[in-house]
């Protein structure tokens, strides 16, 4: 009688073998079909690129994991430290600069951290925003976001300056020294 065990693994191989097959031939099928369409990619992406060269026409839209740049062709940087200078600079709040490049405060806040990064659509609007002179940027924030438009600096000094001095009587430190006043005043009215 012939061995169960050595006749049960050698079925099993079979089989899996049989399947094996039958997935490789599917996998080289697939195989085929990508290499078919990244051949029609390529293809496609040339004829692009020489109709765009000789109709001088830029593509429609840039894949999203290309960086930012700008319209000279240069790359766009961006850093925390460059947003939040700009919005010092300029006196303008999160909520504005918010309102401006289309996100939220708390947005513009995690960029500031740098928990967070800008996409490429607003990296480009920041570096518009920043070729802008003042009295466009505050006209824009004007349009956009009327209650957000910072003070003007000249304004606040003259406020400062011209507010009226109220004569105040000298304030009076720590107790000894009240006490000291105190008693010198009691002694001249005995």
């Amino acid at each position: 009688m012939p061995d169960f065990k050595q006749t049960f693994q050698e079925e099993v191989r079979r089989l899996a073998r049989k399947e094996l097959k039958v997935f490789e031939t599917k996998i080289n099928e697939q195989k085929k079909t990508i290499n078919a369409l990244m051949k029609r990619i390529n293809d496609l992406e040339k004829k692009q690129v020489a109709a765009s060269a000789s109709a001088d026409v830029k593509p429609a839209a840039e894949p999203a994991q290309t960086p930012a740049s700008a319209a000279d062709g240069r790359k766009v940087r961006f850093s925390p430290k460059s947003l939040v200078r700009f919005r010092k600079k300029y006196s303008l709040s999160q909520k504005a600069l918010a309102i401006l490049l289309g996100v939220t405060p708390f947005t513009v806040s995690h960029w500031e951290i740098g928990k967070n990064r800008p996409r490429t659509v607003q990296i480009e609007a920041f570096n518009a925003l920043t070729k802008l002179g003042k009295r466009k940027l505050f006209a824009l924030v004007a349009e956009k976001a009327p209650g957000e438009l910072p003070a003007p600096k000249k304004a606040a000094k003259k406020a400062v300056k011209n507010a009226p001095k109220e004569a105040a009587a000298p304030v009076k430190r720590g107790r000894k020294k009240a006490a000291k006043t105190a008693a010198p005043a009691e002694a001249k009215k005995a």
